[in-house]
């Protein structure tokens, strides 16, 4: 159960009525065993974080400013429970905003990349576990590689951006729903920047009645570092999904394009990279079955493309509203040199297949 805290806040100095504050106090504690079988390298045991739900512990609040105004912040920090490791406060998002109903809300501070929304939104397991969606696996290959937030402050902005202005839509429009986002660069001065932050802007638009939902979006990150090759990134993607009710279907597609020099990936230099996936999401019982189909390609300058195949299939069985356990099995098929894995990025033989299997429990509070 959620717990909240409530707080008066008096406004004696202007003799205002007093407002009231409500903060949330919220987390997930989501642990697996997940067994790994690397074709031609070594097969691993190992209890991980996340294999369902992405582990996190937050707060949230609203001040009710009066005239149909809010205030609004979140903290939410990343937390592994299987090993804990030092984290830094925030880093799953800290803002603060002030909203309208009419209008929509202004949003200041560390939040989600808008590209990063739909081929999550669009997959029966989005980031977590073996089944996680090969968009995941990839697009940190593209933004580490191309040297985006280099330097001392370190990022992950096919994920998050720091330093962000953020309008979201209200949702009296009829079903639209959407975001803009800029993320301000803060590069020093210096010949050798320690601090290379980079320039994002992205939006994302979607529309959602009844059992459809659709949504696009596009980005493009900047590092103004001329030091450095790769130095933009566009990111275009498109999701949707439509719930028949028996069965929800779904399905995403993504590009990222990488300009001025591109990153190395398979030994090789790439410029761009485009996948998609397909999924299915099946009451069954108590619970839900998952199933995904999902393929990516790198576009090299010279040679074959590197490319892979990944299925996955799993079972969520719900104890409570809060407890569940969970299973999946997947398998990811390299060629031409791709070494990608079930869970994480790379660490696979080149051009050989990977297969896992997670068995795990995921509570909220």
């Amino acid at each position: 159960m959620k717990k909240t805290l409530i707080a008066l806040a008096a406004l004696a100095a202007t003799g205002a009525a007093m407002a009231q504050s409500a903060v949330t106090i919220y987390g997930v504690i989501d642990q697996a065993f997940t067994r790994t079988n690397i074709s031609g390298g070594t097969n691993k045991n190992e209890m991980v974080s996340s294999g369902n739900v992405t582990n996190r512990l937050g707060f949230r609040g609203t001040e009710d400013l009066g005239g149909g105004l809010k205030a609004k912040f979140q903290i939410e920090t990343s937390l592994n429970a299987d090993e804990p490791t030092d984290t830094k406060i925030g880093d799953r998002g800290a803002w603060v905003a002030i909203a309208g109903d009419a209008w929509g809300e202004i949003r200041l501070g560390r939040d989600y990349n808008p590209t990063f929304w739909n081929p999550i939104s669009f997959s029966p397991f989005a980031t977590n576990g073996s089944g996680r969606t090969l968009a995941h696996s990839t697009r940190p290959i593209v933004f580490g590689q191309a040297g985006y937030r280099g330097g001392t402050v370190g990022s992950d902005p096919y994920v998050w951006n720091s330093n962000t202005i953020n309008y979201i839509l209200p949702s009296n429009l009829g079903g639209v729903y959407g975001s803009f986002q800029y993320a301000v660069d803060e590069k020093s001065n210096s010949t050798t920047p320690t601090r290379v932050q980079g320039e994002t802007a992205a939006f994302r638009l979607g529309y959602k009645a009844g059992p459809l939902d659709v949504a696009l979006a596009y980005g493009t990150l900047k590092d103004k570092d001329p030091t450095r090759v790769g130095n933009k990134v566009n990111s275009t993607n498109l999701g949707a999904s439509y719930d028949f009710g028996v069965a929800k279907l779904m399905g995403s597609w993504y590009q990222e394009d990488v300009k001025d020099g591109g990153f190395t990936f398979a030994s090789k230099t790439i410029d761009k990279l485009t996948g998609y996936e397909i999924g299915v999401i099946v009451p069954f019982g108590p619970g839900n079955f998952r199933a995904a189909y999902g393929n990516v390609k790198f576009d090299a300058l010279t040679g074959s493309d590197p490319k892979a195949d990944k299925y996955a299939i799993g079972y969520v069985y719900p104890m409570s509203k809060r407890t569940s356990l969970y299973t999946t099995y997947a398998r990811v098929s390299n060629k031409n040199g791709a070494n990608l894995i079930t869970n994480g990025t790379t660490g696979a033989q080149p051009g050989r297949s990977v297969s896992g299997v997670d068995f795990g429990i995921t509570h909220t509070f």
